[in-house]
């Protein structure tokens, strides 16, 4: 929306930014001067019609309809759920891979079982969101057939959200574990504890449990303090980061987002215990699965009532649940929750009142699509 206001002489007009909580004043005593501010809201959009606009951008740049749609639908998902750094900032990214032939656009991953209870699944150079779900589905299917699943994702590239595929295990009946490791020759962007050069990866980690009717507890994080997609999204909106997220160069703390982009650093999560979790990951991924086109990654699954009746694991998880929410808040006006149960409150929101993308975000991925004769204005 755009404000016009013209200004008198020795006459104070003043302007209001209404979308600020806290409004500001801008006194004006120029002659007759045409002042022209622009007030710019970020967009809320409809879910159903971000997942079209995405997919046909993903069509547009060479995706199967297959593909297209689970990406899309993927992205979409990631920002009801409060977690942008993982959503549709990612279609440069995608259809830039396909351009530069690092991923296969139309690529089927190969699932094969090659043990009673263990997966091999190749992701044959396609996009890592197509190959980690069609993953997940075969290792359910396994796990309810033996109790127990697990399986190695190998040649494929971006995952997406790990936590969407720990949420869809979790609520159909299982402990999730999933971590992923190798990228460090592609993605080496953190740096070990103690030292100021880059060669480790963020080495995501998620971990999910049944909760409470479709409101399962899942973890979903990076060895680092902040995943490296989250200072993209600073860096887009021209935001500062928080200390102690990156260093620069030269191994100096530094809050400015392209220090990181300028041969800087992310710092691993909690000193040495976000440092030796992505170790243990580079070895499994690498060492164990071996070369990466991104990340290769293991996937655990065991039959929550693998030891005891599901009736009894679910009056236990109930109770302890109920326990953590009861539990006194730091805050006196805040409240504890479950890991997870922020991601379940946005998606609600979400659905209600729709995605709320910020304007730098916004403007890229319009920018991207049009390069594919992609309109957004078609579609909101």
């Amino acid at each position: 929306m755009t404000y016009k206001v013209v200004c008198l002489i020795n006459v104070p007009i003043f302007l209001f930014r209404k979308q600020e909580l806290k409004t500001d004043f801008y006194p004006c005593t120029h002659s007759l001067i045409l002042m022209k501010v622009v007030v710019m809201a970020s967009p809320v959009l409809k879910p159903v019609s971000l997942i079209e606009f995405i997919k046909d951008s993903l069509l547009a740049g060479g995706f199967s309809v297959s593909n297209s749609e689970i990406v899309s639908n993927h992205l979409v998902d990631a920002e009801m759920k409060g977690v942008p750094s993982h959503g549709v900032n990612r279609l440069g990214l995608y259809l830039g891979e396909v351009q530069r032939d690092i991923i296969d656009p139309q690529a089927e991953p190969v699932i094969k079982k090659i043990k009673d209870s263990l997966l091999s699944v190749n992701g044959s150079r396609g996009i890592g969101i197509v190959a980690m779900k069609k993953a997940t589905d075969a290792a359910i299917d396994l796990a309810n057939a033996n109790g127990i699943a697990a399986a190695g994702i190998t040649q494929c590239g971006h995952t997406g959200r790990m936590g969407a595929y720990a949420e869809q295990a979790a609520n159909a009946g299982f402990l999730a574990i999933s971590f992923g490791g190798g990228g460090r020759k592609s993605w080496g962007n953190v740096v070990p504890f103690g030292g100021k050069e880059a060669v480790m990866s963020t080495n995501p980690y998620t971990l999910g449990m049944p909760g409470l009717a479709d409101d399962p507890v899942v973890c979903d994080f990076a060895i680092s303090n902040w995943p490296a997609g989250k200072v993209a999204v600073a860096r887009a909106n021209g935001d500062q980061l928080p200390d102690h997220i990156i260093i620069d160069k030269d191994g100096k703390s530094s809050t400015d987002p392209e220090d990181f982009y300028n041969g800087g650093a992310l710092l691993p999560a909690a000193g040495t215990k976000g440092s030796g979790l992505g170790i243990i990951a580079e070895l499994m991924g690498d060492a164990m699965l071996g070369e990466a086109i991104e990340y290769n990654w293991l996937f655990l699954l065991i039959k929550a009532d693998a030891f005891r009746p599901m009736s009894a694991y679910a009056a236990s998880a109930k109770e302890f649940i109920h326990e953590v929410r009861g539990s006194k808040p730091l805050n006196p006006e805040g409240k504890v929750i479950l890991p997870g149960e922020r991601e379940t409150s946005f998606a609600q929101q979400a659905q209600e009142k729709g995605i709320t993308i910020s304007d730098g975000v916004w403007d890229s991925i319009k920018t991207v699509a049009e390069e594919y004769g992609v309109k957004a204005n078609n579609y909101f």
